[in-house]
């Protein structure tokens, strides 16, 4: 049984260190291999900007404002709001503020995914190049479209946007969510750019050329549709660009209670997702000798910073607790060198953020926020999770 027990944690131990590695590859290669900024170039794509909305009176119309100042030419911009399933004012507000509003109405295919099909099949697409899907609790900054129309005159074909949070210094919690977007958003995800990897979809601030939708279409329904979407458009060999310029921001949840049941849904979603696309993807990747798609597979079926930091604490713990036959000490000294490149890890997060009052608060409540997400994690591991598209509550 000991022995058995010393094989769990030397794979438990290469599996995690996989991840610390991947991690400490791609924040060094941000730092070292800085990526040169391209030239303007004057607009030419026509942009459909979709945004999906169910029941978001309350923030839609800040969307549409923030859309309203953007320095991209007015006439190569068409807005379209979908609104789905709306027992509210979502559809009077898209049409007040100039938007094309498709009503939509199904209660057996609920969800984001059935949305994006929805309006992909009734929107008037003749005059436009590419599709912007951008989230309605959102603001795009002002120069996003002509970062990515940039982008697409340098060959991008699929688009992720720096997706950050418009109300970081409301509480604790979105401190730290911060944080942990500011290490994806500065760190992670350029350095993906600069090595020629694909990023991953973030569900908010995607951007397609028309070419993709008119061959592959939109063909994911499942409550985590964006990690879905990306793994079916990496098997199929496209790459997804990292368009750290072009930037939107949306309004996080403020507080455990608020962000319990979205972030169960959306653990639950990637969950799922993993289970029938990570290997794929990654033995695609190796069959093929593809570094982008065995790149692809890592997010889905490494864990997540808070999942990765709790299996190490109680990797350590265990070695602590249970006696080894042999090598004791060096599987404590493995584990505790995984959690401090780990706590590393964070701490680079809390340097990019720029208010100091914020990283003070962020490193302070950390502890209570890893014991809440591993949590949802494990529940969502095991199957729980809601399994529709619902709109998290917020106020102004």
């Amino acid at each position: 049984m000991i022995h058995l027990f010393h094989y769990i944690m030397y794979g438990l131990g290469a599996y995690l260190s996989i991840y610390v590695i991947y991690t400490l590859v791609l924040i060094l290669s941000n730092y070292i291999l800085r990526g040169k900024d391209n030239v303007n170039r004057e607009p030419r794509t026509h942009f459909a900007v979709m945004i999906p909305a169910h029941n978001e009176e309350l923030l839609l119309e800040r969307l549409l404002s923030s859309i309203a100042q953007l320095t991209y030419p007015r006439n190569m911009v068409k807005l379209f709001v979908v609104a789905d399933n709306c027992s509210d004012a979502t559809a009077a507000i898209g049409r007040n503020n100039g938007a094309v509003v498709l009503e939509r109405y199904d209660n057996n295919l609920r969800g984001k995914g059935y949305a994006i099909k929805y309006a992909l099949a009734n929107m008037n697409l003749n005059d436009c190049d590419a599709i912007f899907v951008v989230d309605a609790d959102s603001i795009v900054e002002a120069s996003a479209m002509n970062e990515l129309d940039r982008a697409i005159q340098n060959g991008a074909r699929i688009m992720q946007c720096y997706n950050g949070l418009a109300n970081p210094d409301e509480s604790w919690f979105t401190r730290i969510m911060d944080v942990s977007r500011t290490l994806g958003n500065e760190v992670l995800e350029p350095a993906k750019e600069i090595l020629g990897l694909s990023s991953h979809l973030m569900g908010n601030g995607m951007c397609f050329v028309r070419d993709v939708i008119a061959r592959y279409g939109w063909d994911a329904f499942t409550v985590g549709e964006d990690w879905e979407y990306y793994a079916k458009l990496v098997t199929r060999g496209e790459r997804i660009s990292f368009v750290n310029k072009a930037r939107v921001y949306h309004s996080e949840s403020v507080n455990l209670k608020q962000a319990t049941s979205q972030r169960l849904r959306w653990s639950s979603g990637r969950f799922a997702i993993a289970a029938k696309y990570g290997f794929r993807l990654l033995f695609n990747g190796v069959k093929n000798s593809s570094i982008t798609k065995i790149d692809a597979a890592m997010p889905l079926l490494l864990p997540n910073p808070s999942l990765g930091i709790s299996m190490t604490i109680m990797m350590l713990i265990a070695c602590l607790v249970v006696p080894l036959p042999a090598y004791r000490n060096v599987m404590i000294g493995w584990a505790s060198l995984l959690i401090v490149l780990q706590i590393a890890f964070f701490l680079v997060g809390v340097l990019c953020v720029k208010n100091k009052k914020m990283k003070l608060l962020a490193i302070l409540f950390a502890p209570i926020f890893l014991i809440w997400k591993s949590g949802l994690d494990l529940l969502s591991a095991a199957g729980l999770g809601r399994k529709s598209w619902a709109r998290t509550d917020r106020k102004l």
